[in-house]
């Protein structure tokens, strides 16, 4: 009995940990997921979950576009061994309405960076997203920082429900 319950403790400890982001080095302003799955269907199925959540998805871009249609100015392109890489330029009206009526200045944030991608003879689908609450710290508007708080939190469950 003993040894179920001890089992089932580290079971629920492992898996309470195991969608834990990380920033690996690449510092305090950015949220790293790695995920199972081809890119393109992780982000479908991405888009779908931020949709559910009432983000809006104002973009999507290909931020490595200009490097790979300049090849005679980056030679050596092609040693960012990246496979697939998009961006999703996110929002919510609900935050924005909080944002512009507490601080007009804090829309700088909006829309939020979210980057889908996957790297040469790599099986995991990495997806990072901005943390521009760290640049509210301080901020003498904390309705407007809590509003971007509640909306990195939308994000992080929306990527969550991937793995």
């Amino acid at each position: 009995m003993v040894r179920f319950l001890l089992l089932a403790v580290l079971m629920l400890v492992t898996f309470s940990f195991a969608w834990q982001p990380s920033t690996e080095g690449s510092g305090k302003g950015l949220v790293i997921y790695k995920v199972d799955g081809d890119p393109a269907d992780v982000m479908i199925a991405l888009k779908g979950n931020l949709e559910a959540a009432q983000i809006i998805l104002v973009s999507t871009t290909d931020p490595i576009a200009p490097l790979a249609n300049n090849k005679n100015l980056f030679p050596d392109y092609k040693k960012l061994k990246v496979d697939y890489m998009q961006n999703f330029l996110v929002t919510s009206m609900t935050t924005l309405y909080k944002i512009v009526t507490n601080d007009p200045n804090a829309i700088v944030i909006s829309p939020l960076v979210i980057t889908i991608y996957q790297l040469e003879g790599d099986n995991k689908t990495y997806i990072v997203r901005t943390k521009p609450s760290l640049l509210l710290d301080g901020t003498k508007y904390p309705e407007a920082k809590a509003a971007v708080e509640e909306l990195e939190d939308r994000i992080d469950k929306a990527i969550k429900s991937l793995m």
